[in-house]
């Protein structure tokens, strides 16, 4: 950047011998006594031109302090819009836009993951519904079973008996074995039946427990159900709205 412009007119030498002689001392040794070169920035493709001799030398300097302005605001200007951060709302759009890039790029993936899901859990409801009727069934008739082929602790107490222990393993006793027992061979049966009485009552008790924390289990798998189902209609209305805008 030039800050200032020197136009130079040199217009000759006095008439007397001592400015003569002044002036070729002074410019002698650039020169070799020969007439002073003039670069004058106004001259075509840089020649250089000689102040004509007999013309005095006047130097004149031209401050071109509007140029310099113009100039330096330009830079500030320039280096200002270099150094000035980016606006917030830029700043926004440019995280929006790369926001959207990457949800547009991980949609697909995480649909196809919760499709799969959603599949892969229906198909297991399916199976456990199908399946639970059937098992459930067969639980009971397993655990019949072992209550028919339990040992009864009247058998040993009556060993000479063994249809009134077989009776009493399947709840009934004829009036006519009962007629033929002593006192305390019937009292040894009703204790018996009491314990017996006592132990179902507890485990009625439990399988009471276990069949209200299963209908809680139930009320919440309803529940979850009934979320993922509002969110696949959601992520299939979702889906359906992305497709007809593209």
């Amino acid at each position: 950047i030039v800050n200032r412009r020197t136009c130079v007119y040199l217009c000759g030498a006095q008439r007397n011998d001592r400015e003569s002689i002044r002036q070729k001392l002074a410019l002698g040794s650039f020169y070799d006594d020969e007439e002073p070169v003039i670069y004058n920035s106004c001259s075509k493709n840089g020649l250089p031109t000689r102040p004509p001799s007999g013309v005095n030398l006047q130097v004149c300097f031209v401050n071109d302090s509007s140029s310099d302005k113009d100039s330096d605001a330009e830079d500030s200007k320039t280096e200002t819009s270099l150094d000035t951060p980016l606006s917030p709302v830029s700043k926004q759009s440019s995280s929006l836009s790369d926001r959207d890039t990457g949800e547009e790029d991980s949609d697909p993936l995480e649909d196809c993951g919760f499709w799969r899901v959603q599949r892969r859990l229906q198909e297991e409801a399916r199976v456990a519904l199908a399946l639970a009727r059937p098992m459930a069934r067969m639980q009971v008739e397993v655990e019949r079973q072992i209550q028919l082929h339990r040992r009864s602790p009247v058998a040993d107490l009556l060993p000479h008996l063994p249809h009134i222990s077989e009776g009493l393993m399947k709840r009934s006793l004829r009036r006519g074995d009962m007629r033929d027992m002593s006192l305390g061979q019937l009292q040894v049966i009703t204790n018996d039946l009491h314990s017996q009485i006592q132990s179902l009552n507890e485990e009625l008790v439990q399988l009471l427990l276990m069949r209200d924390e299963l209908h809680v289990e139930q009320d919440a798998m309803l529940v979850d159900v009934e979320d993922m189902t509002r969110h696949a209609q959601s992520q299939q209305r979702h889906m359906a709205e992305k497709t007809l805008s593209k």
